[in-house]
């Protein structure tokens, strides 16, 4: 099967199904995820990944509970009620039955974040801004390897408002103030 043109409509998730490489589909706009990202996007989704990682695990231990993990860039997230299959930098998510299925996560995640590369930079400021605002994301972390910084948004009465604009080197705290990661 020869692979659509990005950026054509009309795409489903079945169609989605049969496409062979890294493709996002959203509301039914495919887009290729290849080339691979830079290194410098690739190092600070590691650096977060491994902090986000390592509090989750120390939390976990301390109290004895918490069912939140990270996953990393390639994953499938499937929001309710839309015809897209994202794939995030990174997604932490609370509830194990999101995990039910293996080929990705299936609701609303607790956290998403976009790691901005100069072929996504549009697509992560706006659209999936806009998709993961209505499907009720609670908080969306944007960073800017470029800019060396990130902005973390939070939602409020069904908006996202900028919760803070982080500096590279300073501290932001995700999930509601409970798990303090550093940028950079």
């Amino acid at each position: 099967m020869s692979l659509p043109q990005p950026k054509h409509p009309g795409h489903t998730i079945e169609d989605w199904k049969t496409w062979e490489g890294r493709w996002e589909l959203i509301h039914g706009v495919a887009y290729d995820m290849t080339p691979a990202p830079s290194l410098e996007h690739q190092s600070v989704s590691m650096v977060l990944s491994a902090q986000i990682f390592t509090l989750l695990s120390e939390a976990k231990r301390k109290t004895g509970g918490g069912d939140c993990k990270v996953f990393a860039a390639p994953v499938d997230l499937y929001l309710p009620n839309q015809e897209s299959v994202y794939q995030p930098d990174l997604v932490i998510v609370c509830d194990p039955s999101m995990l039910a299925d293996s080929r990705g996560i299936f609701g609303i995640p607790n956290l998403v974040c976009e790691i901005l590369s100069p072929s996504t930079t549009r697509r992560d400021l706006w659209t999936k801004r806009q998709c993961y605002e209505t499907a009720g994301v609670p908080e969306y972390l944007i960073v800017d390897p470029e800019e060396r910084e990130g902005l973390l948004l939070r939602l409020e009465g069904g908006r996202y408002e900028e919760t803070a604009r982080i500096k590279w080197g300073a501290a932001v705290a995700l999930l509601g103030g409970k798990l303090p990661i550093t940028l950079g």
